[in-house]
């Protein structure tokens, strides 16, 4: 199917949904678990310029792919406009990097996934 014809949705929930599925995605049980953008922040940001910078640029990129799908699904009817796509996009951010965080403590898979299915069904029009 050409990108054009593609449902958004199912493609957000996927990236939405990989920190909670790593043990799904890594074949190498011993490999850190985490997101490297995430960690970054944990770690780095604000005491480290060039990391913050980083962080920053990576985060800015996330959100503008996105919120140009949204812009993209709520033209087709896909998703609700009752709200900017720039701040569907930005909350998306939050939701996977906070799963991505909260994830690396080893909550219930089927809660995480409910959780991101929950976010999905917030953007369905």
């Amino acid at each position: 199917m050409p990108p054009s014809t593609r449902s958004t949705v199912p493609a957000l929930r996927e990236i939405l949904t990989h920190p909670a599925r790593l043990d799904e995605l890594v074949s190498d049980a011993g490999m850190p678990h985490g997101c490297l953008v995430g960690n970054t922040t944990a770690e780095l940001v604000p005491y480290d310029g060039e990391a913050t910078e980083i962080v920053t640029r990576s985060y800015r990129r996330f959100t503008d792919i996105v919120t140009d799908a949204l812009r993209r699904a709520q033209a087709a009817g896909e998703v609700t406009d009752s709200a900017a796509p720039e701040a569907q996009a930005r909350l998306l951010l939050y939701v996977v990097q906070g799963l991505s965080l909260v994830s690396r403590a080893g909550p219930d898979k089927e809660a995480a996934l409910a959780a991101v299915d929950a976010a999905i069904d917030g953007l369905r029009a």
